[in-house]
């Protein structure tokens, strides 16, 4: 029994061996790096910050001024300083979300050891920087951009969990998640939600978006609002009367029920879809130009100087311009015919025959561009995602006043931590879950040396080097005959990148039709 008690109080360390073990990990922490580190990471987020903030307003204002020309001087000024104050409180964002992530992760790294804590540090680390979202203003409120920011870190997580080295049982649990038009059916719910939100309930989607539908959809505002009675009328048993929606109008005596004689008079369905799309992609052409031509015009201005490589480069403008116009009227086209189907099958309308006849708009998106369709998907979901909150909150199904004020905080501190631990955590082990582009841009915030799968995440320091290098079984000579033995050296961190890229060599997956398999793009 003795000998027990004995093995036990061996076994639990006393209160002063845990702060002796505490003051050498402290002692044995590169903080020039680390200091070093911080610093990098807040001025590059800051200029991160003023770049893509302050560049979209630019992008906004040299539109706006082609579109047309604003005469009132002041008006403008006040335009211009409302929009360089939110620019300033964007780069406050990004420089103290990045500032904090690096503190939070050498803190960690410092006193609890970076083996112990490899496999969740940068997870806490991201989850305690997402509060910085509440610098872009007080009174602002950024659910949309939280809930797909947190689909993005969810669909992450999904693919480390789809890669053929996770474990059996989470990979069976994620069967479906790897079937090859998966995007186009999280679309298609979207869809669903968004286009019920925007004729029955419109207060639940933002204006701008609302906005945009009504131009898009190709009727006018009292065409909507006389959909949107007679889904209402559907629900309350009431004799058949005119439409108060449609008394300044030539329909001012209709008395029937189904929206399709107010949508199309005259017109066949399918003589209605034939006749709307030509008109819609001439519309949607406008919305996308600028968006493939603006960035060409940023990211390849050299080599659009250069007379053999402009010509492709124009090329794969329009295509893509074209290509996405095309995608945007095929899904206005679709869900109106989705709609006149469920409304002549029922000759009348609701709100739920609504909802579920529209999702055929989502199958556009198989028009578009495989490696965009996830990408539209997430936009749309989040969209949804927090109309269909409001609209729960509407129903009375969910009271607002027990939510946190600022569940957008929560929500993004959710998003970062997922997305944080799939890009550095267990040694950059999952990295190769990221698409390049936003690889390369998590790499110049947070400094890191831009590997495809590396084991270093951050620029190391000498002492950094010599300890990897010893767990990996390889002889390093001492600090003080370093100097002597530069070779040596050299040839011992030769053999550290070999030993990176065994380490970086994780079985890829098969699933390349999937839009939840490791992104593999070396562009």
């Amino acid at each position: 029994m003795e000998e027990r008690v004995t093995s036990n109080a061996d076994a639990e360390p006393l209160p002063f061996q845990q702060r002796l073990t505490l003051y050498k990990r402290l002692l044995a922490h590169d903080h020039n790096r680390a200091w070093f580190r911080f610093l990098n990471a807040v001025v590059r987020g800051g200029l991160s910050g003023v770049c893509l903030r302050g560049g979209l307003h630019l992008v906004t204002f040299l539109f706006g001024l082609i579109v047309k020309w604003r005469k009132q001087q002041g008006a403008r000024s006040l335009n211009f300083w409302s929009k360089l104050q939110d620019t300033a409180r964007y780069a406050a964002f990004l420089a103290t979300f990045s500032g904090t992530f690096v503190a939070v992760d050498e803190g960690i790294a410092a006193l609890f050891g970076k083996r112990r804590t490899a496999a969740w540090r940068a997870y806490a680390a991201g989850a305690a920087a997402g509060p910085s979202l509440m610098l872009t203003g007080p009174q602002d409120r950024h659910t949309s951009l939280a809930l797909y920011i947190l689909l993005r870190g969810a669909t992450l997580l999904i693919r480390c969990g789809n890669k053929p080295d996770a474990a059996p049982a989470v990979r069976k649990v994620l069967t479906p998640t790897r079937w090859k038009h998966g995007d186009t059916a999280m679309m298609c719910v979207a869809t669903s939600q968004i286009l019920y939100s925007w004729i029955m309930m419109p207060q639940t989607l933002p204006p701008a978006y609302v906005k945009f539908l009504n131009r898009h959809g190709g009727r006018q505002q009292w065409h909507y609002n006389a959909a949107r009675e007679l889904c209402e009328r559907a629900g309350k048993p009431m004799p058949p009367a005119p439409y108060k929606s449609l008394q300044s109008t030539r329909f001012k005596h209709f008395k029937g029920t189904c929206p399709c004689q107010v949508l199309h008079p005259g017109q066949s369905c399918n003589g209605f879809m034939l006749n709307f799309f030509p008109d819609a992609y001439l519309r949607a052409i406008p919305v996308y130009l600028p968006v493939y031509v603006f960035p060409a015009l940023l990211v390849h201005r050299k080599r659009l100087l250069d007379p053999k490589l402009a010509p492709d480069i124009g090329r794969r403008v329009v295509q893509g311009a074209l290509r996405s116009s095309l995608f945007l009227s095929l899904y206005c086209t679709l869900a109106w015919r989705g709609a006149c189907v469920g409304f002549q099958r029922s000759n009348g309308a609701s709100g739920a025959l609504l909802a579920l006849t529209c999702w055929t708009g989502g199958l556009a998106t198989l028009a578009e561009k495989k490696s965009r369709r996830m990408e539209l998907a997430h936009y749309c979901l989040a969209r949804a995602i927090e109309s269909f909150a409001l609209c729960l909150s509407s129903w009375g199904y969910v009271r607002g006043d027990r939510l946190p004020k600022r569940t957008d905080v929560i929500i993004f501190s959710a998003a970062t931590a997922a997305i944080m631990h799939c890009y550095s955590d267990s040694h950059g082990r999952h990295r190769d879950v990221f698409k390049s582009k936003y690889l390369n841009v998590l790499d110049f915030v947070f400094g890191n040396t831009g590997l495809e799968e590396g084991s270093i995440k951050h620029v190391p320091s000498t002492s950094d080097l010599i300890s990897r290098l010893q767990d990996a079984g390889i002889r390093v000579p001492s600090r003080r005959t370093m100097s002597n033995h530069t070779a040596s050296f050299l040839g011992s961190l030769e053999n550290l990148q070999a030993l990176g890229e065994q380490d970086g060599n994780t079985p890829r997956s098969d699933m390349s039709d999937s839009p939840f398999a490791p992104s593999h793009d070396s562009t």
